[in-house]
């Protein structure tokens, strides 16, 4: 059952003593307002935000904080500081008075690039805290620490993919990701599955980050590294697509709670800790449950209850299409220029006044695999959003099965 009011109260809780993360997933621009004017307000407000930047993931770190300095202090900060941490600057996020600066911002951006370039920058080589990373701790305590694509999937609290898609990974697995031996290049090239590293930074226990997700149709490549490393917890995906973000506020707390910044796209959650699946003798996943958000929608993350924007309605009974329309490339492999099969099958199906299930194929056949999807178990909202006027249709626990046929 949706619940339906005004979540607004819960602004109030914009002090930054309360541990407060905001994800984008990628292609943050000078214009993107909702969430520079969102991480402005939590750091403190328009001429009061101190804000560090980190762009270690960037080729050039350096010129990256120079852009993102003039993006920040247009929209309203008071101060931004480059936190000066990258491969090239030795040993440098084990330097305590670089620790120091982080202490005396009000926010942390960690900004878009190479996740593996940044993980390898803030964690030793021995897997422990650098002294930088332990101080990002200890400011996350008090404050907000924000990041967009891979300054957002480094902060997963699981297993962190580095590589691969959607189709090669439900073909030949995931593995842990391994550095090439001394004088030896690319040695993961070779492997045309989904590469991991064992734990993104942990900023968000137990939930996979993936950025750019509907543009990539990542689902399946997120959906089999949750179900090869599942274990003893339950793990969960976030997928945030482009030029959107979530912010997640009281992280870890009773009152924590999630909501969807941006209109160009949405945020999908998957669920396959009750999932059934086999390798053998061919590849079956069933019982995935996915939910697919967009603008001003509200998530209690630990219960995965849906609050729908107060502007939207129930799509049923004002579904606009007869039947669901399938796809022969569900993955989007085809390089025919079409992004996001997968997402435009699920919408269609909900906004289907007969259809309750579709089933789509992969453009590859050799293997071929077939993507089931059931709305008999989920609900829907819909309405034309008040900052755009693009119709937009959001999802709560659409089923999803993917087995090999050929």
């Amino acid at each position: 059952m949706w619940i339906r009011g005004f979540l607004a109260l819960f602004l109030i809780l914009a002090s930054v003593d309360a541990q407060h993360l905001f994800l984008a997933g990628g292609g943050l621009t000078a214009e993107s307002y909702f969430f520079w004017n969102r991480l402005i307000l939590f750091a403190g407000g328009r001429g009061q935000a101190k804000i560090g930047v980190i762009t270690a993931a960037r080729d050039d770190p350096e010129e990256a904080s120079k852009e993102l300095k003039t993006i920040l202090m247009n929209h309203g900060a008071r101060q931004v500081t480059w936190i000066p941490v990258s491969g090239s600057l030795e040993d440098s996020a084990n330097n305590e008075t670089v620790a120091a600066m982080i202490m005396k911002q009000s926010a942390i951006f960690i900004d878009d690039g190479d996740v593996h370039r940044l993980i390898r920058v803030l964690r030793n080589a021995d897997g422990t805290d650098t002294i930088v990373l332990a101080a990002l701790r200890e400011k996350f305590q008090r404050g907000v620490i924000s990041g967009n694509g891979a300054g957002s999937a480094a902060l997963s609290g699981t297993p962190l993919p580095v590589s691969g898609h959607s189709y090669e990974t439900l073909v030949h697995g995931t593995k842990v990701h391994t550095e090439p031996a001394p004088g030896r290049r690319g040695a993961n090239r070779r492997f045309a599955g989904c590469s991991y590293l064992t734990s993104g930074l942990g900023f968000l226990r137990s939930w996979l980050i993936e950025p750019h997700f509907n543009e990539h149709s990542l689902h399946g490549r997120t959906i089999r590294l949750l179900l090869d490393t599942r274990g003893a917890v339950d793990s969960f995906g976030l997928g945030i697509d482009r030029e959107m973000a979530i912010a997640i506020y009281r992280v870890g707390s009773e009152q924590e709670y999630a909501e969807v910044l941006g209109n160009k796209g949405g945020i999908s959650i998957i669920n396959a800790t009750k999932a059934n699946y086999a390798t053998s003798p061919k590849l079956h996943i069933s019982g995935v449950q996915i939910t697919f958000l967009t603008e001003d929608d509200k998530i209690l993350l630990g219960t995965e209850e849906v609050l729908p924007a107060t502007w939207k309605a129930d799509l049923a009974g004002e579904e606009w299409h007869i039947l669901a329309t399938p796809s022969e490339d569900i993955f989007s492999a085809d390089k025919d220029g079409t992004k996001g099969n997968f997402n435009r099958v699920a919408k269609r199906l909900f906004d289907s006044q007969l259809s309750k299930k579709v089933s789509s194929v992969t453009w590859q056949s050799s293997p071929r695999f077939l993507v089931d999807m059931d709305s008999r178990s989920g609900e829907s909202f819909h309405n034309d959003s008040p900052s755009t006027s693009q119709h937009l249709i959001s999802y709560a626990r659409l089923s999803v099965s993917i087995s090999q046929i050929a």
